[in-house]
């Protein structure tokens, strides 16, 4: 079918210099009009979004359980979602071979996500993200795929059908054929136990649109085909670190404008990026995009199958603001002509709803325009409270407190665990054992980190903790970092001074006001700074125990009953 693109330009001059970046200044317009062809089965849900981060870790263990919560599905049920994808590292969470049966921690917090979206009368999307960007999805993977899809479909089989498995994420460097066979094995391993729960496959290269056809025609009823949508990908992936070398690009407009093209970065003449930005102009074509998705509809209605975008979205650091509007609005409309269903890429993080990349509030932090593009009813936003906080709170007993998510950076030798049993008090402590110098987890704050009442007024940080051999680290509290704010710390030393090694456990006081300035480390400009006395309590963004003197190889070290307190 016919199809036309109307492009309106704004009737604005502007010079390279102009500091004026509304949309309409700054950019073209652009509308399909028509009603393309549609695929004519549909997904038995609409749109949703990605939890991602949550459950996507190396092992049970360092699940950061507490970064999504049950106010999370009301949330994302308000906006007018009726489905969550769930990235699950599942191939990663067994006890490997022969029989890779899964963590049962695993399986005890799956189930509490599985109970909120039933709840809330959401979809749920247990997506295997079993997926490394560079590595090859293994020709053996079936060896872990087939059980793995075993227990889950034994565990959920009585559950409703809001219950949806996707068999792998992004499959690639495996040949057709064989993945062919080896995701139509996961299949009839869902089917030995769970026959009528929706089954969503894919194909290789990423799950790319290219490849849907190369998918065997599997016989089953309730299959839905997946493919994912980033293009272009010199627009939606600048600034990516994990997509190297595009970390270096910023600034690429879309759609493709000449004037508002950025200077090319030096430091990527000889790369594929290179060759990219020379073709830009053709690959952010708004032909070229619709063309792409003309092509799912084509394959659903050949094989009359519903169809759905699993992953789309534009990554927020180095992309202009209103540009990546323009982008989700003219994706998302074009999603819903063609009958494709969607969940964006993610919630929280570097793609996410929020006005910057990480965890933000629902009801102060949303980005208004990203999520009206994204065919959502955004919350009414409020203004921020930070007044400061006048009363002790606890930061970790069993998960973390309230409105505070946790993290981990470590090598790949490091072991943690969020789920110790040998707790003082409680379920569970925190366990950090064979740590490299500078590994550490965290605590963040994102909704009100203003501590300065609590410093004024003689506050304490409290926390149990254990080990059994000499050790020395650092407890530090660390201002937010962004264009306004630099990251500087307040710190305080643990080491056979104020910690004995006896295995036993032992509280440790530590008064806010007599913490030591240590300076900052600027992620941004990958420099540290020494103290200027800069720091300030009104806006701390996370607490650290970070392994900052020396590398603890081979010493494992608990904490519990982390607070603060007066």
């Amino acid at each position: 079918m016919k199809r036309i693109l109307i492009f309106i330009t704004a009737l604005v001059f502007f010079s390279c210099n102009s500091t004026d970046n509304s949309i309409e200044n700054n950019i073209e317009f652009l509308t399909e009009t028509g009603t393309p062809l549609a695929a004519l089965r549909s997904a038995p849900f609409s749109k949703g979004v990605n939890f991602s981060g949550w459950f996507e870790v190396l092992d049970a263990q360092r699940i950061p359980f507490t970064q999504y919560t049950e106010q999370d599905f009301a949330d994302v049920k308000s906006l007018g979602a009726d489905v969550i994808r769930l990235p699950v590292r599942l191939n990663d969470m067994t006890n490997g071979a022969p029989n890779y049966t899964l963590d049962p921690l695993l399986l005890k917090l799956l189930d509490m996500a599985v109970d909120w979206a039933q709840k809330y009368g959401l979809y749920l999307i247990i997506d295997n993200h079993s997926f490394h960007p560079v590595n090859h999805t293994p020709n053996d993977v079936d060896k872990v795929l087939i059980p793995v899809w075993s227990q889950i479909a034994r565990r959920y089989r009585n559950r409703g059908n809001f219950l949806i498995y996707e068999i792998l994420n992004e499959p690639h460097g495996i040949p057709d054929e064989r993945w062919g066979e080896i995701q139509g094995r996961a299949i009839d391993a869902i089917r030995a136990h769970d026959q009528r729960k929706w089954i969503i496959v894919g194909g290789t290269d990423y799950n790319s649109v290219n490849k849907l056809s190369s998918i065997p025609n599997y016989q089953d009823p309730f299959l839905i085909y997946t493919f994912h949508f980033y293009d272009p990908f010199l627009f939606t992936h600048q600034g990516a670190s994990w997509s190297p070398p595009l970390e270096h690009l910023s600034g690429v407009p879309f759609p493709f404008n000449a004037i508002r093209m950025p200077r090319f970065p030096s430091v990527l003449r000889g790369t594929w990026v290179e060759g990219a930005f020379r073709n830009y102009a053709a690959d952010a074509s708004t032909f070229k995009l619709l063309d792409v998705l003309d092509k799912v509809v084509a394959f659903s209605r050949e094989r009359n199958v519903p169809v759905f975008c699993g992953e789309y979205g534009v990554f927020i650091p180095n992309s202009p603001p209103n540009d990546r509007i323009v982008w989700y609005d003219f994706v998302t409309k074009a999603l819903d002509k063609r009958n494709i269903s969607r969940t964006s890429w993610d919630y929280y993080g570097g793609f996410g709803i929020f006005n910057f990349d990480g965890k933000g509030d629902f009801n102060t932090d949303v980005n208004v325009a990203i999520v009206q593009a994204m065919g959502f009813k955004p919350p009414e936003q409020i203004e921020k409270n930070n007044a400061p906080l006048t009363s002790g709170f606890v930061i970790f007993d069993d998960f973390p407190g309230r409105d505070i998510t946790s993290g981990f950076w470590g090598s790949a030798n490091a072991d943690f665990s969020f789920y110790d049993t040998t707790a003082a008090d409680g379920e569970f402590a925190i366990r950090m054992s064979n740590f490299e110098r500078y590994n550490a987890f965290w605590f963040s704050f994102p909704r009100n980190g203003n501590f300065t009442e609590l410093a004024s007024r003689g506050f304490y940080l409290e926390f149990k903790v254990r080990t059994l051999q000499p050790v020395q680290f650092d407890v530090r509290f660390i201002m937010e970092e962004n264009a306004d704010s630099i990251p500087w710390r307040y710190s305080f030393t643990v080491n056979r001074n104020n910690l004995t090694p006896n295995g036993r456990w032992q509280t440790i006081r530590v008064p806010l006001n007599q913490m030591v300035d240590q300076g900052a480390w600027v992620n941004l400009t990958q420099t540290w700074l020494d103290p200027r006395g800069d720091f300030k309590w009104d806006n701390i963004n996370r607490l650290e125990f970070a392994a900052e003197h020396e590398d603890l190889t081979g010493i494992s070290i608990w904490f519990d009953s982390i607070k603060v307190i007066r």
